[in-house]
């Protein structure tokens, strides 16, 4: 008999229970988050570019780690919206999960908007109207994102936008119940309900589509202050109002966010609904035009803002590829981990 197989921590069919470094060249960080780091990386047979999301997961935090390849692979949702990035292998090792998957690399949202020539309210329109079609696709089946926000959205080589970072998405079985999730992103970007630990729908989606609505528009958040309490505070008691860098814009761009920023998430604009208001219809883009925007200092600021709030709780990983054949690997993180 040959040597007893080690137990795997995580048991999906799909799942290879290998070192990716056999099969790819990794190369340059991509992006960093909570619980992951993103590479990218190329085939070492075809050429082929990826990107590579190396998620980090010990025994308290395995259930969160598998469940961007648990949404990636449901049957339920087609991935092939050209919004969305599908998922192309995936690689177990110790201490982590690699997913190899469709390259999103361009710009954030802010970043591109930010560093456009000139900046008009048809340029927004026509981002968020990309980042309706995507949910409504998802939503469609049932998906809901549950994280959308600028660092979450990026732009590829053709200006189409991309939604990216699955981690937090679900589905729901019912429409109108929903369902409740124990994990939630950036309370700014976060509808009342997911702060109340309430059912979340589609419109939780939607009411995050607002929130990126209203800083494309005006370069500020409508929910940020310096004081924790206080986001959660006015995102829960939907307390905010439109700036005086918003003076400019037209009615129907405030009318879009009116209609999104309602307690109720069954009362909000759905997706399919969004694509149909005034303000993204073909009728409406001679008035998008005609409204500037001269907000690009107030766009950077914020984002360099959202982006160094996110890079406090980056993970540290040594990024040592050991497969559960080989012995573990004493790596620096493990003495810091226990000095804590």
């Amino acid at each position: 008999m040959g040597p007893k197989k080690a137990k795997l921590p995580i048991d999906r069919p799909g799942i290879i229970a290998d070192n990716p470094e056999k099969f790819y060249t990794f190369g340059d960080e991509i992006g960093q988050g909570k619980f992951a780091i993103t590479k990218h990386c190329t085939h070492k047979v075809d050429g082929s570019k990826w990107a590579a999301k190396i998620i980090k997961f010990d025994s308290d935090s395995l259930k969160f780690a598998i469940r961007e390849y648990d949404f990636m692979t449901n049957p339920n949702l087609a991935m092939d919206h050209r919004g969305l990035v599908k998922l192309h292998e995936a690689y177990l090792v110790r201490k982590y999960l690699i997913l190899i998957m469709e390259c999103a690399d361009g710009m954030t949202l802010l970043d591109y908007v930010a560093n456009r020539h000139s900046l008009t309210e048809d340029a927004v329109a026509n981002l968020i109207k990309q980042l309706c079609e995507v949910l409504e696709h998802m939503h469609s089946s049932n998906a809901l994102h549950l994280d959308v926000r600028p660092t979450n959205i990026r732009m590829d080589s053709k200006n189409t936008l991309r939604l990216v970072d699955y981690n937090s998405g679900r589905f729901v079985s019912n429409k109108k119940a929903g369902a409740v999730v124990d994990v939630i992103g950036d309370t700014e970007f976060c509808a009342p309900e997911l702060l109340c630990f309430d059912n979340v729908v589609a419109g939780s989606d939607m009411w995050s589509v607002a929130v990126c609505t209203y800083i494309l528009l005006s370069g500020i958040s409508p929910f940020f202050y310096e004081d924790e309490d206080e986001v959660l505070k006015s995102v829960q008691t939907v307390k905010w109002n439109f700036v005086d860098e918003m003076a400019g814009i037209t009615s129907a761009a405030k009318d879009f966010i009116r209609k999104c920023f309602v307690r109720i998430p069954d009362q909000r604009l759905t997706a399919a609904a969004a694509l149909n208001h005034e303000w993204l219809s073909d009728d409406y883009e001679q008035a998008r035009k005609n409204s500037s925007l001269d907000i690009k200092l107030d766009l950077q600021a914020t984002d360099e803002r959202l982006y160094s709030e996110e890079e406090e709780d980056y993970v540290w990983a040594s990024l040592v590829f050991r497969t559960f054949d080989e012995d573990e690997y004493d790596s620096p993180e493990s003495e810091e981990e226990d000095d804590d």
